[in-house]
């Protein structure tokens, strides 16, 4: 038997009061909605590894409450008609990597993606697979396959957490195996972790940073100073660099702070503003955080004239 979660329970039970006092003052009417595009929703999660006995313990319906939505019962078609809140429900979720059963198999290229980016770094699988606790020709078969198993995508995934602006020699890793590793990378053309966004990493159709078309902008020139300003403008690729480059070099925002302005997760912020970092590096600038507030005293007269 599934165990709902306390969040879960809480919404249902609001849901039973909700109707139990519609239905005391005859008001209550079971609404119906559609059930064609409920079912397309599903039977997409379905294609990208959620189970619907996983879904409905995750959204906290009962169980088998699919099957007639999915797959008809008693002889009849599958319902042309849902009802209305758990289409509502249903509708609102896309199951996150979290979400799924370790068996589930998922599309393997956020895990490809995030292993060859390793490589890049200097890591082989060999080192991969024994930090993970995995075996070496399990592993590599694993991360070779069209699919992965939703166990295998989350470890490969918080490894790359861990490692990916890490020094392999630092985790045993020898020397002369980190280059050889990092020279056959660059050879078979990875990418490396700088050139994918956590937010889209794991899309299939999304490409590396260094590819990617810039999207059009609003007519008008000085972007990115009138998104500053707080004009509504829609800023290109460059011009959201540009943003996110004055952010971290003239304000005191946090990592957190400058990506939710940006609508980006802090990790993808904080590699992006390496990305710039060593762009300028390499045009021979430097870059760094002019700005910075002491948050939890006050300056004293000294500690302000060697902050300025």
């Amino acid at each position: 038997m599934s165990v709902r979660t306390p969040a879960q329970k809480r919404a249902n039970a609001h849901m039973q009061a909700r109707r139990r006092r519609l239905q005391a003052l005859g008001q209550w009417q079971q609404p119906f909605v559609n059930a064609q595009p409920v079912r397309d929703h599903v039977n997409r999660m379905r294609a990208a590894g959620m189970p619907i006995r996983a879904l409905e313990e995750r959204l906290g319906l009962s169980a088998h409450h699919l099957d007639h939505l999915l797959f008809g019962s008693n002889g009849l078609p599958p319902g042309e008609k849902f009802e209305k809140e758990p289409a509502e429900l249903i509708l609102a979720f896309w199951p996150t990597l979290n979400d799924l059963p370790g068996p589930s198999r998922i599309d393997a290229a956020g895990t490809q993606r995030r292993v060859q980016a390793l490589e890049t770094r200097g890591f082989p699988r060999a080192a991969m697979a024994r930090q993970l606790g995995f075996g070496k020709t399990y592993f590599q078969k694993a991360v070779a396959s069209k699919k992965v198993t939703a166990r295998v995508a989350r470890a490969v995934r918080d490894l790359y957490g861990m490692w990916w602006n890490a020094d392999p020699c630092k985790h045993g890793v020898p020397a002369w195996v980190a280059d050889r590793t990092r020279r056959a990378a660059d050879r078979q053309g990875f990418y490396g972790p700088l050139a994918w966004d956590d937010d889209t990493i794991d899309d299939p159709t999304a490409v590396p940073q260094t590819d990617a078309l810039a999207p059009a902008a609003a007519d008008g020139e000085n972007l990115a100073a009138r998104w500053l300003m707080g004009e509504s403008v829609i800023l290109s690729r460059a011009e959201r660099n540009e943003v996110l480059q004055h952010l971290f070099e003239w304000t005191t925002d946090t990592t957190a702070q400058i990506a939710a302005r940006l609508e980006m997760s802090p990790d993808a912020a904080e590699r992006q503003w390496h990305r710039l970092q060593q762009k300028a590096a390499a045009d021979g600038r430097r870059l760094w955080r002019r700005a910075w507030a002491y948050r939890d005293k006050d300056l004293t007269k000294n500690e302000m004239g060697a902050a300025a």
